[in-house]
């Protein structure tokens, strides 16, 4: 009979530990989960900053290379240090990038280009990427600066990619470079 009074506990430790172990398993695929999603969150917006940078530097390299407005000079809708024309180069309006007239709403309007001298010239501008008619949370954008300098005239388009223009700590920013 003495024996039988040892065994009562040990049917309630192996119980407990048990259930403490399938516990530990399951917090353990919940945390290994809950990262999973939040990597994939982090890749995803990633993603959209960098499908916005592309943007930006597509639209700068079209309107490089392919501009037929009539305040074009040599194909390119960006200022040169040769080009510049006296402050009317390159185009007040007309440039559209993603249906938007970036060249009226440049960073500055009042200096588009941002600046210009005898070797050098620079020109930005910002292109929302999604959700064009009003800015929020989820707008993803780019800001681009196109800078020739030299001559001949070596180009260096540089794309900042946003996955939201708002600002704040999930903000994700690629940066795309093209030379030529």
């Amino acid at each position: 009979m003495k024996s039988n009074l040892n065994i009562k506990g040990f049917t309630l430790f192996f119980a407990i530990l048990v259930g403490a172990l399938a516990l530990a398993v399951g917090l353990a695929i919940f945390d290994l989960a809950l990262r999973e999603l939040v990597l994939s969150n982090v890749a995803t917006q990633s993603q959209y900053a960098v499908y916005a940078a592309d943007t930006g530097a597509e639209c700068a390299l079209y309107w490089d290379t392919k501009c037929t407005l009539g305040a074009c000079v040599g194909a390119s809708g960006f200022a040169t240090s040769s080009n510049t024309n006296g402050g009317t180069f390159p185009p007040a309006t007309g440039i559209v990038c993603n249906g938007q007239d970036v060249a009226a709403t440049a960073l500055a309007a009042s200096t588009w280009p941002a600046s210009s001298n005898s070797t050098a010239a620079t020109s930005s501008f910002r292109v929302y990427v999604s959700n064009q008619s009003q800015l929020s949370a989820t707008t993803t954008c780019a800001i681009v600066s196109i800078s020739k300098s030299g001559s001949p005239s070596i180009t260096n388009i540089i794309s900042h990619g946003y996955n939201t223009c708002t600002g704040g700590p999930l903000q994700i920013e690629r940066v795309l470079q093209v030379s030529y």
